[in-house]
């Protein structure tokens, strides 16, 4: 009897470790983040609760992307994603919260005796998104933001204007983007053809480039639209170049009369 408590502790404290182990969300986060690292994309879903397909999705098509390149975007998002640890977690019954070293969260969610990353949840996957999309942007040249920012307008797409252009043009946008979305709405087909020949048009566009800021107009059309490289990011701006007198109701008015010469 004496000789078998001794053995029945221990595996009683042995029991204890592994439930105290396979309750501890860390572990799981950390699997979690090597596959991040190592770009497995397959430990990636093994490691995220269901529910989460379409963050999971936009991740995966973000390491595709970083895999598939050798740029130096490609490089520094490996190295950013190198650098990711967690710093602390806090425990709940079926869910918990893991702080991550870039300031976001990931929150887990209970599977049986391990956890699983819920993406939807987590402030991870937006933060991961905006990084790697600033770190692409930075390969984006003038004409690729201009065409972009342009088919935005006609679009009427708000958002999408928003990321290709500067803090400051945001102010005017909504304004933008609603009259120009109504004026399509009563446009003639000759209207609307004149509307396809300036999308073809955009194919042309060529930017004068000079340090900091471009110029950018398709081919044969004077009137240009100026942009400026904020954090080494090319992005739409209205003021235009060198004239710090430029008020943003002129800016407004320019790039109306623009888009109206285009409908015309």
């Amino acid at each position: 009897m004496k000789k078998t408590l001794p053995l029945l502790m221990t595996v009683l404290l042995a029991s204890c470790q592994t439930i105290r182990i396979g309750m501890n969300p860390a572990p799981d986060a950390n699997a979690f983040l090597d596959a991040l690292k190592n770009q497995d994309i397959s430990a990636i879903k093994n490691s995220v609760a269901s529910g989460s397909d379409v963050k999971n999705e936009t991740l995966t098509k973000s390491l595709e992307k970083i895999q598939n390149s050798d740029s130096a975007a490609s490089k520094s998002a490996k190295e950013k994603i190198s650098k990711l640890e967690v710093v602390d977690c806090y425990m709940g019954s079926d869910r918990s919260i893991c702080k991550l070293s870039n300031d976001s969260e990931l929150v887990l969610k209970k599977d049986g005796l391990a956890w699983k990353v819920d993406l939807e949840e987590s402030t991870f996957s937006d933060v991961f998104e905006k990084d790697m999309q600033s770190l692409f942007r930075a390969e984006q040249p003038p004409e690729y933001v201009t065409i972009q920012f342009t088919l935005a307008l006609l679009e009427g797409n708000l958002e999408q204007a928003k990321e290709y252009s500067t803090d400051r043009t945001h102010l005017m946008l909504p304004l933008i983007v609603g009259m120009m979305s109504a004026a399509q709405q009563d446009q003639s087909e000759e209207q609307k053809t004149k509307m396809d020949e300036a999308r073809k048009e955009l194919s042309s566009m060529a930017c004068e480039v000079s340090g900091d800021r471009a110029e950018c107009a398709p081919e044969g059309k004077e009137k240009s639209m100026s942009l400026i490289r904020d954090n080494g990011v090319w992005k739409v701006d209205f003021r235009k170049g060198g004239d710090e007198d430029h008020s943003e109701e002129d800016d407004a008015e320019s790039m109306d009369s623009e888009e109206s010469d285009d409908e015309m």
